[in-house]
């Protein structure tokens, strides 16, 4: 029963979340096999017709229903929710009661689509919805039906600005189902986010709920077992006047909005909460380790490892170093001291590019995430790093931090009692969420067919040649009045193709994180006619760009993509702006051999000698040089999946370090 009632209660305690098990590699093994097949079968059990047919034939009854009377049905299955949990009748006729509510407050019908959706999420499954197919509206299904069922629910996305937006959008319909709704973001105080924790339906991101969960933890206590806490819980609430300090009312029921950006890109790095401390080194000493490094050869005095962002001295390097500090202050005399400082110094030069993996801002140093193209403004580099690239940038130097409480997004993800998402780009990375979540990958048939049209790649041999193509190409589109979105993968580039546009006198926008503020108001313009954007990939997930008047009939929206990202899914879903819910759309892809992705990526060479055959001017064909550029994407994206397994073995020696200690986290 439990497992469908899943809410705070006397069976489950005042903060429910599943019990952490450490298994061996064998019987890892078999619960991940058995948990493949225990999904073949709920599958057979409902199909997307069977799914729709059912909620539409109770819906049905639904639609001549007065407001008083449909109150009275709601109430009914409130309270056999209360009493069942979520059991597979009671939810698709609360889907039916959910879908004719949406009618009559958003004026939406939920498709068949995403009545498949729901169902895949609220049985812990992960629904692989085409972008455009209205994933919002879909997540309220199983939201709406949890809630009524008294599940604390939360629905998490990847930004803040997408978290607030969708609350406010969708409350209409919380209201009308008696559901209380809020969202929480960063820069909330801690009594505005228990506060916020309190309703049925909680909105916010990843970054958010994982920290206010490691302050649960912290105040939990370290020496506090699962027993003693519900003891301690128990006592307080029948003291009066309490106040219990907790924000979250435990991990019952969590839908993941780009579950694969949050589950699988931004699981590389863990989450720490720290407290600031002395800064050992002064500004001096960071400064004496940048000139140091400067002194130093790539090859002879030191080697680059690119795809983990590190640096190793030789010897020729560490004796170069030994005779360099002769004359700076004692501290310079410790080796291990000295080396660590060189080699932080070396990887802030090397890797870490302004307007690439972070702004200055007054005169303070703001992360960029690689994978949203955001600030991260509350995060900084751990190590000494940070205040190494404040030193390198001129910034004022920041305290150090030390750290508190740590947790992985696999480890904290894997607490929920049930979890279910959705993303228009899962099925690349379903092997590694079965593997690391238990989470099976579905695909959802389409509401509409796809009217995309993809007009391939072209690749030139110089940034010269790429910059007049794109020039040429906007022109073209622009006397037809078509709106167009052009995609980069940072904000240097952005801002490098808006002076290219600049200098030709064509009217556009920015969108990137210097201008996370005016988000809502340029999206909602990049779909009308004549309308052009230049944005990182900030548009590229989230984001519905609707389509001006008359833009239909035009060909709707065009996207350009200006960079080989990271991950073929980066791609897919800047090209899923276009073309959305039937919507005609194309996209193409305008790339050059000077592209800092490209350079150092295997293959680079092959795809010079062969661009040499094209006349100047002429690109090389995608029929050509796709096949590199993929084998480049896929050497990446199993580069960062071994980063995550060596983050996921951290854990598990984390883990019995914990236990044998008593302590939580």
């Amino acid at each position: 029963m439990s497992e469908s009632i899943m809410k705070p209660g006397v069976s489950l305690g005042h903060y429910p979340q599943r019990p952490e098990i450490a298994l061996d590699d064998l019987e890892a093994v078999v619960k991940h096999w058995a948990g493949r097949l225990g999904s073949r079968l709920r599958r057979k059990r409902m199909t997307q017709k069977a799914v729709a047919r059912r909620v539409k034939v109770h819906q049905q009854e639904l639609e001549n229903c007065s407001d008083a009377d449909f109150d009275k049905v709601l109430e009914e299955f409130r309270w056999q929710l209360h009493q069942q949990g979520l059991v597979d009748n009671l939810i698709l006729d609360s889907f039916a009661v959910i879908r004719e509510a949406a009618a009559r407050t958003l004026d939406k019908r939920h498709y068949d689509a995403q009545l498949y959706g729901g169902w895949l999420m609220i049985n812990g499954m992960l629904a692989e919805m085409q972008t455009g197919e209205g994933k919002t509206l879909a997540t309220t299904l199983p939201a709406c039906t949890a809630a009524l069922a008294g599940i604390p629910v939360h629905v998490i996305t990847a930004n803040d600005y997408l978290a607030q937006r969708d609350c406010e959008l969708l409350t209409p319909l919380y209201s009308r189902l008696g559901l209380t709704a809020s969202w929480v973001i960063d820069g909330m105080t801690p009594e505005q986010c228990q506060n916020a924790y309190r309703a049925d339906i909680v909105h916010t991101t990843n970054k958010q709920i994982a920290f206010d969960y490691l302050r649960d933890r912290i105040e939990m206590g370290e020496d506090t077992g699962d027993l003693r806490f519900q003891y301690r819980q128990t006592q307080r609430q029948l003291q009066p006047g309490a106040k219990d300090k907790l924000l979250l009312r435990g991990l019952c029921f969590a839908i993941v909005d780009e579950a694969d950006s949050i589950l699988i890109d931004e699981a590389n790095t863990p989450l720490i909460i720290t407290r600031q401390i002395p800064n050992e080194d002064s500004a001096e000493t960071y400064g004496d380790a940048l000139y140091l490094a400067s002194s130093l050869l790539i090859h002879e005095d030191y080697k680059v490892e690119e795809a983990h962002r590190a640096v190793s001295l030789t010897v020729a390097g560490e004796d170069k170093l030994e005779s360099r500090v002769e004359k700076l202050p004692n501290l310079w005399s410790n080796k291990r001291k000295r080396e660590s400082l060189v080699k932080q110094a070396l990887a802030a030069n090397l890797f870490y590019k302004r307007d690439r993996d972070y702004l200055v801002e007054q005169e303070s140093i703001q992360i960029i995430d690689q994978s949203t193209g955001r600030l991260m403004p509350d995060r900084a580099w751990e190590q000494g790093l940070q205040q190494m690239i404040e030193a390198k940038e001129g910034c004022v130097i920041s305290e150090q931090r030390e750290p508190l409480a740590r947790i992985s997004y696999q480890k904290f993800f894997s607490r929920y009692l049930r979890l279910g998402g959705t993303s228009g780009t899962l099925h690349e990375v379903a092997d590694e969420l079965h593997h690391v979540y238990g989470l099976q990958v579905r695909k959802v048939a389409p509401n509409r067919p796809s009217q995309r049209v993809m007009q391939g790649i072209k690749l030139y041999r110089d940034d010269r040649e790429k910059k007049s193509a794109l020039i040429n190409r906007v022109v073209e589109l622009r006397r037809g009045g078509r709106p167009l979105l052009i995609g980069t993968a940072s904000v240097e580039e952005s801002e490098l193709v808006s002076a290219w546009l600049q200098t030709v006198q064509i009217e556009h926008r920015v969108l990137n994180a210097r201008q996370d503020q005016q988000e809502a108001e340029i999206i909602a313009a990049a779909g009308e006619k004549n309308a052009i954007t230049v944005a990182t990939n900030m548009a590229g997930r989230g984001t519905d760009i609707a389509l001006g008047d008359g833009v239909e009939d035009m060909g709707g929206l065009h996207v350009i993509s200006l960079s080989l990202h990271d991950s073929y899914r980066i791609e897919r879903q800047l090209f899923g702006r276009s073309a959305r819910q039937g919507d005609p759309g194309s996209v193409e892809a305008i790339l050059s051999l000077d592209d800092a992705a490209l350079e150092k990526r295997p293959g680079c060479t092959m795809l010079r000698l062969l661009s040499g055959l094209c006349g100047k001017g002429k690109p090389l064909g995608g029929w050509m040089c796709r096949p590199f550029l993929r084998r480049a994407q896929r050497r990446h994206e199993r580069q960062q999946t071994k980063i995550r397994k060596v983050l996921m073995k951290q854990d598990k020696h984390l883990r019995r370090v914990l236990a044998f200690s008593g302590q939580f986290e």
